[in-house]
C-alpha cells in the first residue's frame, strides 16, 4: 500500500477523503460559472434541479421544518462536540479522523450550496429571458405602474369583501397546492424552469426571525420554503412564493421577487393575487416616495382601506423588532452574502420595481 493510502487510511476516512475532493471540484465549478454564463445555466437546469427537486420532495414529506429543528439543534451540539473532543482519550488519528469527518459534513453543505443557490446567482438574468428593458425607466412609467397596481388591489379588495386587517382563510398544505398549480402554470408557460409541488414550512419561533427582520427564508441545505407566521395574512403567499422561487433556481433577490409576483397574480385564487399586487405595489410605493412625496401621498390615499390597514399591520411587526442586534447582524451578513455572490447586496432588493415597471409598460 502506498504512503497515500496508509495516511487516508490511518488519518482520513475514505468517504470524507471523497466528500472534500467533490467540494472542490464544486467549487471550480462555482468560479468556473461565475466566469461563464451558459455554464451556470447548464448546471442550475441540470444537477442544480436535481439537487433542488429531490431535498425539496424528500423534506416535504414531513410537515413540519427540518430547517427549524437543525437551528434549534446546532448550538447544544457545537457543545457537545466541542466536550466530547476536550475530554475524549482518544490517539491523534482518531482525532484526525474526527477533524476530517467535520470538514467533510461541511464540504457536504458547500456541494449543496452550489448547486441550489450559488450557481443560480450566474444563471442568464430574469429580465434577459423575459425581453424586458430596465435600464431606462421614466418616472411617468413608474407613477402608471403604481396606479395600475393601485386599481387592481382596490379591485379584489371589494372583491374579496375586505374590511380592516386581511386573513388568508385556509392553512399551509391548501396554500402549498394553489402555488404548486401556480407555477406549475407559469414554467409552462415561460419554458425556462420546472417546477415540482412541494410544502411550505411556517417557522414555530418566527420571534426570532421577526427579530432578525426576515420573512421568509429558503434553506438551501434542507431545500426548504420557509414563512414568518408573524406578518399580517396578505404577506404569507407572496413570501412563500418568493422562497419557492429559490426553490426553482432564482437565486438573485431581485428576481425571487418577481417570480413571486407573477406567480401570484396569475393564480386563480383572488387572495393570492392581492397578496402579489400589494406587496409589488409597497415596493413601488417606496420607490414613488423617494422620487415624489406629493406623488407618493395622493397614490397611497387612493388605496382600498383594508389594503392601508395590512400595510399597517406588517409595518407594527416591523416596529415592534426594529433595531434589535440580531437584525443588525442579519443586514450586515445578508447584504454581505448577497455582495459575495455578484448582486448589488440589500439594494438589490429594491430592483424588483425595475423589472416591475418595465414588465407593465412593455404590456
Amino acid at each position: 500500500m502506498s504512503d497515500g493510502k496508509k495516511i487516508i487510511g490511518k488519518y482520513i476516512p475514505l468517504s470524507a477523503a471523497i466528500v472534500i475532493a467533490v467540494a472542490l471540484g464544486c467549487a471550480v465549478l462555482l468560479l468556473l460559472s461565475s466566469l461563464y454564463t451558459p455554464l451556470a445555466d447548464l448546471l442550475s437546469a441540470s444537477v442544480g434541479a436535481l439537487f433542488r427537486f429531490t431535498l425539496g420532495a424528500l423534506t416535504s414529506l414531513f410537515p413540519f421544518s427540518i430547517f427549524e429543528c437543525l437551528c434549534i439543534l446546532a448550538l447544544p451540539l457545537i457543545v457537545l462536540a466541542i466536550v466530547l473532543a476536550l475530554t475524549s482519550r482518544a490517539d491523534t488519528a482518531a482525532r484526525v479522523r474526527t477533524v476530517f469527518i467535520l470538514i467533510a459534513v461541511i464540504s457536504s453543505v458547500f456541494i449543496s450550496y452550489v448547486f441550489t443557490l450559488g450557481v443560480g446567482f450566474h444563471t442568464t438574468t430574469l429580465e434577459h429571458r423575459l425581453g424586458l428593458d430596465t435600464e431606462n425607466i421614466e418616472r411617468e412609467e413608474l407613477l402608471a405602474t403604481a396606479s395600475e397596481l393601485v386599481g387592481e388591489v382596490n379591485s379584489l379588495a371589494d372583491k374579496l369583501g375586505l374590511r380592516g386587517v386581511s386573513e388568508l382563510g385556509y392553512g399551509d398544505g391548501e396554500l402549498s397546492r394553489r402555488l404548486s398549480d401556480s407555477y406549475s402554470a407559469l414554467a409552462e408557460e415561460l419554458g425556462f424552469f420546472k417546477s415540482i409541488p412541494t410544502r411550505v414550512k411556517p417557522i414555530r419561533l418566527s420571534g426570532i426571525m421577526s427579530d432578525a427582520g426576515i420573512t421568509g427564508i429558503y434553506s438551501f441545505f434542507t431545500g426548504e420554503a420557509n414563512y414568518n407566521t408573524a406578518y399580517p395574512d396578505y404577506c404569507t403567499p407572496y413570501t412563500v412564493a418568493h422562497e419557492l422561487a429559490h426553490q426553482r433556481g432564482f437565486s438573485r433577490e431581485d428576481e425571487a421577487n418577481f417570480m413571486a409576483y407573477l406567480v401570484c397574480i396569475s393564480s386563480p385564487d383572488d387572495y393570492i393575487r392581492y397578496s402579489g399586487y400589494l406587496n409589488l405595489l409597497e415596493y413601488l410605493l417606496g420607490a414613488v416616495y423617494r422620487t415624489d412625496e406629493d406623488e407618493y401621498r395622493e397614490i397611497y390615499s387612493s388605496l382600498h382601506p383594508a389594503a392601508r390597514a395590512d400595510i399597517a399591520a406588517a409595518r407594527e411587526v416591523s416596529r415592534a423588532h426594529a433595531d434589535t442586534l440580531l437584525g443588525k447582524i442579519s443586514d450586515s451578513a445578508n447584504d454581505a452574502y448577497l455582495k459575495l455572490n455578484g448582486t448589488e447586496g440589500v439594494v438589490s432588493y429594491n430592483l424588483v420595481v425595475r423589472l416591475a415597471v418595465a414588465y407593465h409598460t412593455a404590456r
